[in-house]
């Protein structure tokens, strides 16, 4: 049965990773603009989840009792976020993605009392060599599918299964620092190879932020097997990129300008900043609660205004800090900041404390710096079928279960599937 759970996981990794290439799903970028989504991959992903939340029930199926310790302001967030279509001006659409986020996030809060850090990233590193194996022998062997054409931006960069060079950049940097990870923990032909193919497809997909944040991962943590002094500053980097993500907000919202302004230069990020500009103009008139989850490009007047003003339109704010203050508003923003504020010394803790399956805390201390950096200029927070949104999910869950560290030397040993914590732990 195990296997068969571990089989579900993949498969729900490989349908929701990312949006996969219009010449495999028929689906235009108009359409998907218009749809919010390929409306098909989004069924399939919350199809294979509820398969999951069910699967979480049989008996014998849980290796642990329900995880609810240390976990409030998550719970208080996703509370929100679920509600926050109530004061939408399009409350049918937020509510059906509310309710997929509330199934989704729901099954990933079950899945830390079934399986371990270590198989989740198990099925999640096999999953994305799948993937990233066809982005190769796509942009080798079928250019007119696996390349960008006709962009005069991004000539020839390679995209694979995916619709966008961003997307597959972005699976193949968290590919490349598990399977960097796994290579430092086990020398082995597979790892080795798969080292080689994450880099390969992050090369080929042009995506330098991919590469520095896959870079400053990887190196944070050798820099922390090196020294354990150093466990402050890697977690840190996950609040820096939560003051970095509100300085975007407050900036665009003080001086009202479409670009960052250095030393008299115009610094737009790809035309991203036109973005933030936009959304921060108008959420003003509400900051408090927000437009509601979905409740902003889904409405044809904020959609319309957009695209007459620069020509073109994108249902993505391009940033998921301003994503969640958009549509969840400062009350929202907080939430989220409240749980990073938990979430951060609580790996910290573990890098200094715990003694067992070290990979797999690694592994999520990498994923997490990631998580926090891509999301200052994509979008990942609030996307309610993405499997890496999903597994944020998962991995924050598993990493808040863990106890208090005032309270380690009294619970003494307990295994939470990412590490054992010893009694002493919490003596340093």
């Amino acid at each position: 049965m195990r296997c068969l759970l571990y089989g579900v996981i993949c498969l729900t990794a490989l349908a929701s990773v990312d949006t996969f290439n219009t010449q495999f799903t028929g689906i235009t970028e108009d359409q998907t603009v218009q749809q919010g989504a390929d409306i098909r991959s989004q069924v399939a992903a919350i199809g294979l989840w509820v398969a999951l939340l069910l699967m979480s029930f049989i008996p014998g199926m849980a290796r642990s009792r329900p995880i609810t310790e240390g976990l409030a302001w998550p719970a208080l967030l996703l509370g929100w976020v679920v509600v926050s279509p109530l004061w939408s001006d399009d409350p049918a659409s937020g509510a059906a993605k509310a309710a997929a986020f509330l199934v989704c996030s729901t099954a990933a809060w079950r899945m830390a009392s079934v399986v371990t850090a270590k198989e989740m990233l198990a099925c999640t590193f096999y999953a994305l060599l799948v993937l990233l194996g066809l982005s190769l022998m796509l942009a080798v062997a079928m250019p007119e599918v696996g390349l960008l054409l006709n962009d005069w931006q991004h000539e020839g960069q390679w995209k694979g299964v995916f619709a966008t060079k961003q997307g597959l950049g972005t699976v193949s940097a968290v590919f490349l620092v598990l399977a960097f990870l796994r290579l430092s923990h086990r020398r082995s032909v597979l790892n080795v190879a798969a080292c080689v193919l994450g880099l390969c497809c992050l090369l080929g997909s042009g995506s330098r932020g991919g590469g520095v944040m896959a870079a400053v991962a990887v190196a944070s943590l050798i820099a922390v097997r090196r020294s354990p002094r150093f466990a402050s500053l890697v977690t840190g980097i996950l609040l820096v990129g939560l003051v970095l993500g509100i300085g975007e907000i407050a900036y665009f919202s003080a001086t009202g300008d479409a670009s960052i302004q250095v030393f008299g230069s115009d610094i737009n990020l790809t035309e991203r900043t036109f973005i933030w500009q936009y959304a921060i103009s108008l959420w003003v008139d509400r900051p408090y609660l927000g437009f509601g989850l979905n409740g902003f490009w889904t409405s044809e007047d904020i959609l319309s205004r957009y695209l007459n003003w620069h020509g073109w339109v994108l249902d993505n704010y391009h940033s998921g800090y301003m994503a969640i203050t958009v549509e969840t508003g400062l009350v929202g923003l907080l939430l989220f900041s409240a749980m990073s504020l938990s979430l951060a010394p609580r790996l910290r803790f573990l890098l200094l404390h715990a003694r067992s399956n070290r990979m797999s805390l690694e592994m999520t201390v990498g994923y997490a710096i990631m998580f926090f950096t891509i999301n200052l200029t994509e979008t990942y927070f609030l996307r309610s079928t993405n499997f890496m949104a999903v597994l944020f999910t998962f991995l924050t869950v598993k990493t808040l279960a863990v106890s208090e560290p005032s309270r380690a030397a009294a619970a003494g040993p307990r295994h939470m599937g990412i590490v054992r914590v010893p009694a002493r732990a919490a003596a340093g």
